[in-house]
């Protein structure tokens, strides 16, 4: 029996939504399950706008007495949410072919392998999962009985002191915002060091840009207990313990697709997925990252394969990454750790501080780095950026990677001066000194020389 669809996409979702008007724009025939889901922006993702900039933020966002009206800071993210949520109308999707289908369902075999909604069964050529994300909370934390807060949760008031288990990105920037806001902040966190994903050295500077604002971090291999003791919060780690007024858990999202009945498909759990995407039923499809862009990169992966032959593999390593502190933290390849386990002494580091540009003197943004991690014919395999429009300079390290220009070829280009691009340029000049070629300079000295003599002969 011929399929229905092309595509029957799980999850009415930020990520499903990117997911079908993509898919429709390749002229597939697209089906979008709501799934109990609700695309909405992250409050965090707004908030952390507020830890950059919160000493200039507009006067209307306090009350007399110069505390920040934490009311007209939830309307004005409502406002934002609101305002996003109308690129999500059902109405402009089904405008566009997606047909939209209320309620949720699941996975069936027989009489046909399908996805059934209301008794009505889907049949497509490939389906795939984005449904939403929830904060992962220990069955410790969970079994306390403590109230917590996470990064989903509506900031009503601002504690004296907070503690933040877990070092995700968000759980980050939340730190920075509460520290902004007056409260002091603790991390407890099981790495070495914040945001191990990253590059150590860079990671490691922003870690120092957010203890040198009174922020704690400690490691915490093993958490001990979590309690109530009175209006005050209790964690006991190793051989001591933290009181604190607010709990935040920011320790990483989980996906529920425990209703899909994907057993029906002979999909086991935990599900493992290929570098195509694919479970092991090879129609059915997942995305599986909470982080918008990756979300959206694993996506396009997907499209590929579905748009043509299912070749395309995913590569992490030209996908961006970004954390909003400040400063502002953002990522493109590798580490200096992997570029040398991988490609051992072929590899040039080149560190470019921000206070050697004129545009950082003038703005006062001092502190960052530019770190380019590039074999020794230019070849660039990793960028990371600490400082000052770091999220918007990483996208033009994301084209040259994609595009393979090499660093040698920054140096070409056209630059507005002052501006902290100008960076790129000095990383080109960098690179040509650290590979400096004596013969071809003394050639261009003795080429030099020769033309001043052959001018004074004229």
């Amino acid at each position: 029996m011929p399929a229905d669809y092309d595509f029957v996409i799980i999850g009415y979702s930020e990520t499903g939504i990117y997911a079908a008007l993509e898919a429709a724009r390749k002229r597939a025939r697209v089906a979008l399950v709501e799934q109990n889901c609700q695309p909405k922006i992250s409050r965090g993702t707004v908030l952390s706008q507020f830890a950059k900039s919160i000493k200039k933020i507009d006067r209307s966002f306090f009350d007399s007495d110069t505390k920040l009206n934490l009311n007209a800071v939830n309307r004005y993210t409502d406002a934002i949410a609101q305002s996003h949520e109308e690129f999500y109308d059902r109405a402009r999707l089904e405008a566009l072919g997606i047909e939209f289908i209320a309620g949720s369902g699941e996975f069936c075999r027989k009489p046909q392998t399908g996805f059934t909604v209301k008794g009505r069964i889907l049949r497509s050529r490939s389906y795939l999962i984005a449904t939403e994300y929830t904060p992962i909370v220990s069955e410790m934390v969970s079994a306390s009985g403590v109230e917590f807060l996470t990064p989903n949760s509506v900031i009503t008031k601002i504690p004296e002191s907070i503690v933040i288990i877990g070092d995700d990105a968000i759980g980050v920037e939340f730190a920075q915002l509460y520290s902004r806001l007056g409260a002091q902040v603790t991390m407890l966190i099981r790495q070495p060091h914040l945001l191990s994903m990253a590059d150590l050295e860079t990671a490691s500077l922003v870690q120092s840009a957010l203890e040198a604002e009174g922020i704690r971090v400690i490691n915490a291999l093993h958490i001990r207990e979590i309690r109530q003791n009175g209006d005050r919060k209790v964690i006991e780690i190793e051989n001591y313990a933290i009181e604190t007024d607010e709990l935040l858990i920011a320790a990483g999202w989980q996906q529920n697709v425990s209703n899909l009945n994907l057993q029906a498909l002979e999909i086991d759990s935990p599900i493992q997925l290929n570098d195509r995407l694919q479970t092991n039923h090879p129609r059915v499809y997942w995305i599986t990252h909470p982080v918008q862009p990756i979300a959206r990169y694993q996506t396009n992966i997907v499209l590929k394969n579905l748009s043509f032959l299912p070749i395309y593999k995913v590569d992490y390593d030209r996908v961006v990454q970004s954390v909003a502190t400040d400063p502002e933290f953002a990522w493109i390849g590798l580490t200096e750790t992997q570029a040398i386990r991988r490609y051992r002494r072929d590899v040039m580091i080149l560190r470019l501080p921000f206070n050697t540009l004129m545009q950082s003197q003038i703005t006062g943004a001092t502190t960052g780095v530019f770190k380019l991690i590039v074999r020794r014919n230019g070849q660039i395999l990793g960028a990371h950026i600490v400082g000052e429009r770091a999220t918007e300079l990483i996208h033009l390290m994301s084209i040259a990677m994609s595009e393979n220009l090499k660093v040698q070829f920054f140096d070409r280009f056209s630059y507005a001066s002052p501006a902290f691009s100008e960076i790129f340029r000095n990383a080109a000049h960098e690179y040509r000194k650290l590979q400096r070629n004596d013969f071809l300079q003394d050639l261009q000295e003795s080429y030099f020389a020769w033309q001043r003599n052959r001018t004074n002969s004229i």
